[in-house]
């Protein structure tokens, strides 16, 4: 069995805990080399994390012989142009979420990686969490029968660095991200569901900016229908009062309800009463999805992330802000 040796471009905050040790920790991989825009970062990280090599340069990484694939873990603005460069380079490309600034952008990527004949995934993980494929699982043996519609919702007052345009975080400069919170954390949620439901065939948005302390969107409603007949609502909010963060399943028999973004337990109700199912989150949240990526590439196993299908989920996210992104001009 090959072991795969991955290189790191991004030693920030996702790879700390979420991803960085899940390269080191999942079986028949190895995280050989890591670099920053900021050398003392990458040096940082790769001392805490017993990484063997720092690079100064995202060249000289991607130059490295003993590398096999490529973890982009970077902002949007860069995921493309470096992407392109991995796989000229010869590497499998890993890259985060959204897989770039807009749906083109993503097509050329996955263009790149085929004509260089290299693989490419995209850190969709919760395909691969332990708690999402129980979900899964219920819905595959008809525990609440047909599914007819989902519903989303994730309200959040705004965090202290959005306060003041002088402390925004990347994540709310459209020039570097691309969207909000909404392109950050709700196309987990529109991924999920292509996985859970199929590909979503129709979608109507809106966004907009209701609190003024930043550029990009806020709020944002949106329904859909997938190609397999379920409908979907959404209803994501970021400036509101209270959180509360629901996904509600429900089918001809039953519904299934549950929190995306924390582990709390999972509920299903059907004729047979009321269960639940208490499924932590790992410690490293896209370790499954890393081995999962091993495994593809070792002929094992498929990998449960499908390239169409986040290319897809960009195409719904940028349905969905289309008119509000023609509005500002970005």
């Amino acid at each position: 069995m090959k072991t795969i040796h991955w290189g790191m471009i991004g030693c920030g905050a996702v790879a700390e805990v979420k991803s960085g040790p899940g390269f080191y920790k999942a079986t028949h991989s190895a995280l050989v080399a890591v670099t920053s825009s900021d050398t003392k970062q990458a040096q940082s990280f790769a001392a805490r994390h017993g990484v063997a090599r720092a690079y100064d340069s995202n060249e000289a990484l991607l130059a490295d012989s003993g590398i096999d694939a490529v973890y982009i873990a970077t902002p949007p603005s860069s995921h493309k142009p470096l992407a392109l460069q991995a796989a000229r380079a010869g590497k499998h490309v890993y890259v985060e979420k959204p897989m770039a600034m807009r749906f083109e952008e993503c097509r050329e990527i996955v263009d790149a990686c085929e004509q260089q004949g290299v693989r490419l995934f995209v850190a969709f993980y919760r395909r691969a969490m332990p708690r999402f494929l129980k979900v899964k699982q219920w819905i595959d043996s008809g525990a609440i029968g047909a599914v007819r519609n989902v519903r989303a919702v994730q309200h959040q007052p705004p965090a202290q660095e959005d306060l003041s345009r002088d402390t925004l975080p990347w994540r709310l400069l459209p020039e570097v991200s691309g969207g909000g919170k909404f392109l950050d954390m709700g196309i987990h949620e529109l991924d999920l569901f292509d996985f859970l439901f199929g590909p979503i065939a129709q979608v109507h948005g809106i966004a907009s900016n209701q609190g003024g302390l930043y550029d990009v969107e806020d709020t944002v409603t949106a329904t859909w229908r997938h190609a397999s007949g379920v409908q979907g609502y959404g209803s994501w909010c970021y400036v509101c009062g209270q959180f509360e963060d629901a996904i509600e399943i429900v089918g001809a028999s039953g519904t299934i309800s549950f929190e995306f973004f924390s582990d709390k337990p999972l509920r299903l109700v059907n004729a047979e009463g009321e269960q639940l199912v208490d499924i932590a989150n790992p410690p490293h949240v896209q370790q499954p999805f890393i081995q999962s990526m091993v495994d593809d590439l070792n002929g094992l196993a498929p990998c449960p992330g499908s390239v169409e299908s986040a290319v897809r989920s960009s195409w719904v996210a940028d349905t969905v802000l289309h008119n509000y992104r023609l509005q500002k001009g970005y």
